[in-house]
Parts: structure tokens; sequence; C-alpha cells
């Protein structure tokens, strides 16, 4: 079986995806600023980009963790051999310090903790790690996915656009493999289940892979891999009227972010006006750009700094 995602004409109109429409539903400032910050012309090009490009401690545990299972499973389609688990958690610990040192933390830029735990992080990260490599999921691909590895895609380029009932949408998948004329879908996680997000998401991915690959329903299997802080599986049996309902989900959800464009077909925003602070305080302390909505805010925190992540 072999898959190749198709090419889709360039456009300017939203995409859905479940992401974006999660922080619409959380707070429409945080979506202006993070959707549509080139029409935050009031703030400085380059504070805008990098209050963006913020990351957290969780967040980045999970994109340490996902680029090295990256890396395993495209080693693995050179050479099937076994690892040697010293130089794999070796290599684990290398990343984790480039990571960690290159990037701005929310935790820290806005006085929250005083430091950053690298050591904790690494730590997590190697359980993450071997969680995977003694779960049955890592053996069945050796075993049975292994056999058509020329079609793995792993973390395809771009942003795993799509078309869902003629819409954009973006389904992002982190692992998609056929065994005989089955497919499989792998999605790593590394933080807290949340059931009904994750049960979206493979609605999401398997009907994009029916979609774009001209296959079934029925012969699609989709799974959330959690790695901490034990290993464990969410894998369901998709029906078509679950399909259904979900693309009918997705057509009112792109409306209402829809109802937020001066000019949908290109994308435009209305003004910074109509998008709401959420009235959650709680919402605003995991917010990258609350130095926006409260300037003194990155300096209110300085009683906090006396614990560590």
């Amino acid at each position: 079986m072999e898959l190749k995602y198709p090419k889709y004409e360039n456009t300017k109109i939203l995409g859905w995806s479940i992401s974006r429409y999660e922080i619409f539903c959380k707070c429409k400032r945080q979506y202006f600023y993070y959707y549509y910050s080139r029409f935050a012309n009031f703030v400085p090009s380059y504070k805008i980009r990098m209050l963006k490009e913020m990351t957290t401690v969780p967040l980045e545990i999970g994109n340490v963790v996902h680029d090295i299972i990256e890396a395993f499973l495209r080693r693995l389609q050179k050479n099937n051999s076994n690892i040697d688990e010293n130089r794999f958690f070796e290599f684990a610990k290398q990343k984790t310090q480039e990571y960690f040192s290159r990037k701005t933390f929310l935790e820290k830029y806005y006085n929250y903790i005083s430091s950053i735990n690298i050591l904790e992080a690494e730590e997590k990260i190697c359980k993450c790690l071997r969680n995977f490599i003694n779960s049955p999921i890592y053996n069945w691909i050796y075993m049975k996915a292994i056999t058509n590895k020329t079609n793995w895609m792993i973390e395809p380029e771009g942003k795993g656009e799509t078309r869902l009932n003629g819409l954009k949408a973006y389904c992002k998948m982190d692992f998609l493999f056929p065994v005989e004329n089955e497919i499989h879908i792998i999605d790593w996680k590394t933080g807290a289940k949340d059931s009904y997000k994750h049960y979206l998401q493979l609605i999401g991915y398997a009907t994009a892979a029916s979609t774009n690959f001209g296959i079934s329903i029925n012969r699609i299997f989709p799974k959330i891999v959690y790695l901490y802080p034990e290993f464990n599986e969410l894998e369901i049996n998709i029906t078509e009227k679950e399909i259904t309902d979900f693309l009918s989900k997705i057509i009112n959800q792109t409306q209402e972010m829809y109802s937020y464009c001066e000019d949908i077909q290109n994308n435009i925003p209305k003004s910074i006006e109509n998008f709401p602070m959420s009235p959650s305080y709680g919402i605003c302390n995991y917010c990258n750009f609350q130095e926006l909505c409260f300037p003194d805010r990155c300096f209110d925190n300085k009683e906090k700094n006396n614990k560590e992540f």
C-alpha cells in the first residue's frame, strides 16, 4: 500500500484544528495574538514573535520526546537492528540540554519560578522513553509495522493540511503506517489524559486519512499512546455516525471562527476590540501573552521565585 499526501491549493482562509478552536474557546484575545499577531501593530514585531515562540516546561518535554521517537523511527527505517540503550538515553539527555538551553520559558519569563530544573525534566523525558521501549507498541513496530517501512509517514512535513467536507483543516499525525491492508495512526502523549479532546483527535486523524488516501474508515486504526507516568493506550473503533457528527462539528466550529473575520477569504480579523479577554484569571496564568493584557504582570510574581519546576 503506497501512501502519499495530496497537495492542496494555497489559500489564505483559516483552517480548523483542534488546537486552534481550543484557544478560540479559552480566550478570544489570546486567539487574536496567536493567530493574528501581524495585525497587532501596536506591539513591536520582535516582542510578539518572542511571546509566540515562548514555550513551557511540559510542552518542551513533549517536544524532546516526540523528536527522539521520530529520530528512532527514521533510524529504524534504515537499520532494524536493536538500539543501544545507553547511547539512546545519552542522546536523550543531550537533546534535553540542547532544547532547554535555547528556549524562553513562560514559567521563568513571568517569574513563577526562579529557575528551570533541567535535570528533573531530563528524568521525566527518560521515563517517557523507557516506557516506550518497554511497551508492547515498541515490540509491535519491530515485528509488524516494519514490514512496510518504506511507506511510513513520520511527522510529515508541514502542518498536516487536509480538507474535511470541503473545509480547510489541519490534522497532523505523529506516525502513520500501513500494515497489510490497514492503516495505523499513533499519536504520542507525554502529558495528562484528556479523553474528550484525544477522542476528537483520533476521529480527525481517521477522517483525514480516509479522505486523503481513499481508504474505508473500517480499515483505519488510530490510537493515542500515553508515555507518562506509565504506558497506556487509547484506541477507538470509529463508526460512520461518529464521522458524520465530527464533520458537522467542524462546520459549526469553523463558522464560529469565521464570524471573527472582517474578510473570511483573506483571513483578515476584525479589530482587536472584538476579541475580549477571558474572564478567568487562571487561564491568564498559562498564556504567553499575559504581558500584553497586564503590563506589570511579569513583575508581580517575585514571591514565587523560591521554588523550582
